[in-house]
């Protein structure tokens, strides 16, 4: 369930869902997993751009168990074409402190075993 005012990251505005809501956002655009902190900050755990987001911000996700493992309560949601210019965001709009612990990138620690055999 989106909350009454838009998180801002980079510029970009944000509409926070229930972590397992992605798979209702039929359209391309920006998705996170985050998690709320306490002080209204964000922990991001995975941020791409994505031709359809309910096909991909999804359990079977790469980044999905990193992300549950460490407390993602919620998918933050930038649809393609949603913001009219750069930096456009709601008056209501919220800054919060933003935290990265990503996951690290799967394909490369496959290449790197498969190079070492």
């Amino acid at each position: 369930m989106a909350q009454a005012s838009e998180v801002v990251i980079d510029g970009v505005g944000f509409m926070s869902l229930h972590h397992h809501d992605g798979r209702f956002v039929r359209g391309a655009g920006l998705f996170a997993f985050a998690r709320r902190d306490a002080d209204g900050g964000r922990t991001i755990f995975c941020l791409e751009l994505s031709p359809d987001i309910s096909r991909e911000a999804t359990p079977g996700h790469r980044a999905w168990s990193h992300a549950i493992a460490r407390g993602m309560n919620e998918v933050l949601v930038h649809l393609a074409g949603s913001q009219q210019a750069p930096g456009e965001v709601a008056p209501d709009a919220v800054f919060p402190p933003l935290r990265f612990d990503l996951v690290e990138d799967l394909t490369d620690d496959a290449d790197a075993a498969g190079q070492a055999a």
